[in-house]
């Protein structure tokens, strides 16, 4: 998905959101390890290698979506995305909001919603 805003070189040169604290670990879909880390502070995702994930097209839905995400706020959904990710809000803002209205059937038929947190900046109400 990010592909379509977003060269898949600049996501392989960062790798950040296969990364994970002791604070955002609950957002990994995926088993994590300290193994392959480059700092003992985070755990690493088990499919990430050098040339990324290894998962490919298989990747689980929240990591495609990855930094997007559809959340609770309240009585709304709202499509949002991670205010960490630097190679994405790097884009400009008009941009990122037409994304998440072109990308909003396929972001809600992933039926994966998060609650809302202050991490993400909200792009869409719907």
């Amino acid at each position: 998905m990010i592909q379509k805003i977003l060269k898949a070189e600049k996501c392989a040169e960062c790798k950040g959101c296969c990364f994970f604290d002791g604070d955002d670990a609950w957002e990994s879909p995926c088993q994590l390890t300290m193994d392959n880390a480059k700092n003992g502070d985070y755990m690493v995702c088990v499919h990430l290698t050098p040339n990324g994930c290894s998962l490919g097209e298989g990747k689980p839905v929240e990591c495609a979506m990855y930094p997007f995400r559809v959340m609770q706020l309240g009585e709304h959904k709202v499509i949002a995305v991670c205010k960490y990710c630097k190679p994405v809000m790097d884009l400009p803002l008009s941009r990122l909001v037409q994304f998440a209205e072109e990308m909003q059937p396929e972001f809600l038929s992933a039926n994966v919603v998060k609650e809302y947190n202050g991490e993400y900046v909200i792009l869409k109400i719907i």
